[in-house]
């Protein structure tokens, strides 16, 4: 039995670290010894190039390893209009070196990670279609778990956060359908989620696992959610996947420690269900 192990941060917000978060987060990753990262974006919390500068130094840490980092809305500029609209993702591509869509193969698995954010828009987020059909058709066809990545979520556990979702969801979840997608990873609204589709998309007769990611590292936590980070771990049991999601929450400001997990298997043309 072969598998994999991602860890899935999101929304550090870079100008609003916890130190005692930061320091717990490295001692994780080590103790954790993931194959990749994936941070599904709000790097930043104003988009200030020092604030891409120590971002820059945090994702460094992990050169041994593959670490994929996606833009979210905090990452464009709030207040310098300018900025904004002529050139929203400087500080991302120049100083994190970031790439707005991009790809990691990991032979069994693929993950493919695209843009959500509009330099339009201050909170809500889309998806361009024909990019995500594209890409899609392009590259995940021959892998057993294929993950997409996107930093506004396409599914949240509380009402006030309807307004948060991804504004074309519906017609994202139907090409990620079409395409056997496996999972869809995001953050955003620093409320940890695990479901499957089913949950919010009856209708899509392959289930899909949808997973949520709080805060890793910011002070920005929500009254009912401290920083935490998912870990995945993919296994293939005579080529049958198996898939656990695991939540680590910061416990007493000095460690994280796994708190919750979902498995599931994928049965075949079937999609994915609760192992």
């Amino acid at each position: 039995m072969s598998g994999l192990r991602l860890v899935h941060l999101s929304d550090p917000h870079f100008g609003t670290i916890k130190p005692s978060a930061m320091k717990a987060l490295l001692i994780s990753m080590k103790v954790l010894n993931p194959d990749a990262i994936l941070i599904s974006g709000d790097i930043t919390q104003r988009a200030r190039l020092k604030q891409f500068a120590e971002a820059r130094i945090f994702t460094r840490t992990f050169d041994h390893i593959p670490v994929l980092v996606l833009p979210g809305n905090h990452d464009i500029p709030m207040y310098n209009i300018f900025g904004r609209f002529f050139h929203p993702y400087f500080g991302f591509k120049n100083i994190l070196k970031g790439k707005l869509n991009q790809e990691l193969d990991l032979k069994t698995v693929h993950v493919l990670a695209l843009n959500s954010t509009r330099r339009s828009r201050a909170i809500q987020g889309e998806i361009d279609l024909s990019v995500l059909e594209r890409r899609l058709k392009e590259t995940m066809t021959d892998h057993q778990v294929r993950i997409v990545v996107f930093h506004h979520p396409m599914d949240c556990p509380k009402r006030v956060d309807e307004k948060n979702l991804l504004t074309n969801r519906k017609e994202v979840i139907e090409i990620l359908s079409r395409y056997d997608v496996d999972v869809v990873l995001s953050g955003h609204i620093h409320d940890p989620f695990v479901c499957l589709s089913a949950h919010r998309y009856p209708e899509i007769k392959r289930p899909m696992i949808i997973g949520v990611a709080g805060t890793c590292l910011s002070t920005r936590t929500r009254l009912d959610a401290n920083n935490s980070f998912n870990l995945l771990d993919i296994q293939f049991e005579e080529k049958i996947p198996k898939l656990a999601i695991t939540r680590y929450d910061l416990v007493d400001e000095s460690s994280f420690e796994a708190t919750t997990s979902h498995r599931f298997i994928k049965c075949q043309d079937k999609g994915w269900s609760f192992n």
